[in-house]
C-alpha cells in the first residue's frame, strides 16, 4: 500500500497573500484578473518578486508548525524549537510580517489582514465543506487514481486554497501551489492534477 499522500488546507493567511493583490490592484500571474486597486501596497514597495517571496515565506512558517506538531511527544519539542514554532504561531495573527519588505508595508499588510480575518475565517468554513470540491466518492476515486503517476514523481503535493474571483493555478516547487477552485469537483480534480503535472515538469 502505497504510502504517498496529498493535502489540502484553506488557510487564510494564505488566501490574505491573494486578497492584498486585489486590494492593491497589483496583478501576479495567474492571479491577475482583477480591476486595478488603490495601489497602496505598491506605494510602500510591493512588487511581484516581493510578494512571492512573501507567499513563500508565509508557507515556510505553516510548514514549521506542522513539523512541530508532529514532535510535540518528543525531547525535541524543547529548546530552539519551541521558539521557532511560537514565531512561525505568529503568522496566523500577523502573516504581514513575514513579508520580505519595509516596516511600513509589513506593518500595513498586518492592518489589512486583522480586518480581513474574520471574513478568512467564514471562507474556510466554507471551504471546509467536502462535498463542495471533493464530490463523490467516485470522483475522488477518479482524482486519486489521476494523481497515482506522481507517486515516483513528487514527494508529496500540498494543495492551499485560495478565494479569488476566476479559477487559477500557481505552482510553488518542488511540492507546493495555489489554486483558486473551481466551484465544483471536475474542474478542482483538474486543477489539482494541472498542479501537480507543472511541479513534476520542474522537479
Amino acid at each position: 500500500m502505497t504510502s504517498w499522500h496529498w493535502s489540502e488546507d484553506a488557510l487564510p493567511p494564505v488566501s490574505f497573500c491573494v486578497h492584498a493583490l486585489v486590494l492593491d490592484g497589483l496583478r501576479v500571474p495567474p492571479f491577475d484578473r482583477h480591476a486595478d486597486g488603490d495601489g497602496r501596497l505598491r506605494d510602500l514597495g510591493l512588487d511581484a518578486a516581493t510578494w512571492r517571496a512573501w507567499v513563500a515565506a508565509v508557507l515556510e512558517q505553516r510548514a514549521i508548525a506542522g513539523d512541530y506538531a508532529r514532535t510535540l511527544a518528543t525531547p525535541d519539542a524543547r529548546g530552539p524549537l519551541l521558539e521557532r514554532v511560537r514565531a512561525a504561531g505568529e503568522v496566523l495573527r500577523a502573516p504581514g510580517s513575514f513579508c520580505p519588505a519595509s516596516q511600513e508595508l509589513r506593518a500595513r499588510l498586518n492592518e489589512l489582514f486583522a480586518d480581513y480575518a474574520p471574513a478568512g475565517e467564514e471562507w474556510k468554513r466554507r471551504m471546509s465543506e467536502a462535498s463542495r470540491l471533493h464530490g463523490s466518492g467516485s470522483q475522488q476515486r477518479a482524482l486519486w487514481k489521476a494523481l497515482t503517476p506522481f507517486h515516483d514523481r513528487l514527494a508529496t503535493l500540498s494543495v492551499f486554497l485560495v478565494e479569488y474571483d476566476v479559477p487559477a493555478v500557481m505552482p510553488l516547487p518542488p511540492t507546493s501551489c495555489l489554486i483558486a477552485p473551481y466551484a465544483e469537483p471536475e474542474g478542482f480534480g483538474r486543477q489539482v492534477v494541472a498542479a501537480a503535472t507543472a511541479l513534476a515538469i520542474t522537479g
